[in-house]
C-alpha cells in the first residue's frame, strides 16, 4: 500500500522539527548550555503552532510548484511567515506569497525571495558557511536563547525571524550576525517580548 506524500512529508518534517528542538547539550569549550523548548520565549502551543504552519506550507509548495518548493527557504515565529531564496522571476515570488496567505494560521507573510537567474553552488556554500557560523555565534553567547531565532543567509544578506527576551538581546543577536565575515547585510524580524 502507497502513502500519498503528505502524510510522509509532514511527518518527517515533525520529527525533524521535534528532534531538533529536543534538549541538546551545546559544548561550549568548557562550559555546556542545556537548549530545550521549555526555555524557549515561545509557549508550546505557539511553537506547534508554528511547525504546523511551516509544515502545511512547505506541503502546499511540493502539491503546487517545484520550483518554489526547492527554492524557497519558510521560517515560522509566532505565526508570521518569512520567505527566503531565490526564484527566476517575479510570477513565481508572487506566487510563493499567495500560497502562503492561504495557509490557516498566517498572521503575517514577509516576502524577501530574491529573484536571481545565475545562482551557482559556490554562492549556496558561501551562504551556507555564513548561517552555520552565524547559528554557531547566537549558540555559544549565554546572554542569547538561540532557541527564539531563525536564520536564513541568501546571497550573503542574513535574515533572522525570532523573539527576544529584551531590546539589548535583539540589538546583541544582530550585531553577532554582522561579525561573521562575509556577511553583507543583516535583515531583521525579531519582535521583543514584552511587545
Amino acid at each position: 500500500m502507497m502513502l500519498s506524500k503528505f502524510p510522509i512529508f509532514t511527518i518527517l518534517t515533525l520529527i525533524l522539527m521535534f528532534l531538533s528542538n529536543c534538549s541538546l547539550p551545546v559544548a561550549t569549550g568548557v562550559a555546556v548550555k542545556g537548549v530545550t523548548v521549555s526555555s524557549s520565549d515561545r509557549s508550546i502551543g505557539e511553537f506547534v503552532d508554528d511547525v504546523l504552519i511551516k509544515t502545511m506550507l512547505k506541503n502546499s509548495y511540493f502539491d503546487q510548484s517545484d520550483e518554489i518548493f526547492f527554492n524557497v527557504d519558510v521560517e515560522v515565529s509566532q505565526g508570521r511567515v518569512l520567505l527566503t531564496g531565490t526564484v527566476d522571476n517575479i510570477d513565481l515570488r508572487i506566487e510563493a506569497t499567495r500560497i502562503a496567505w492561504g495557509i490557516k494560521g498566517v498572521q503575517t507573510v514577509i516576502n524577501e525571495i530574491q529573484i536571481s537567474q545565475s545562482d551557482s553552488i559556490f554562492n549556496f556554500a558561501d551562504d551556507l558557511v555564513i548561517n552555520t557560523k552565524v547559528l554557531a555565534k547566537l549558540m555559544l553567547d549565554e546572554e542569547i536563547n538561540s532557541l527564539n531565532y531563525n536564520i536564513e543567509t541568501v546571497n550573503k544578506i542574513v535574515y533572522i525571524i525570532g523573539i527576544s527576551s529584551s531590546s539589548d538581546e535583539k540589538q546583541k543577536a544582530i550585531d553577532l550576525s554582522k561579525e561573521v565575515f562575509g556577511v553583507e547585510e543583516v535583515v531583521d524580524y525579531i519582535t521583543i517580548k514584552s511587545e
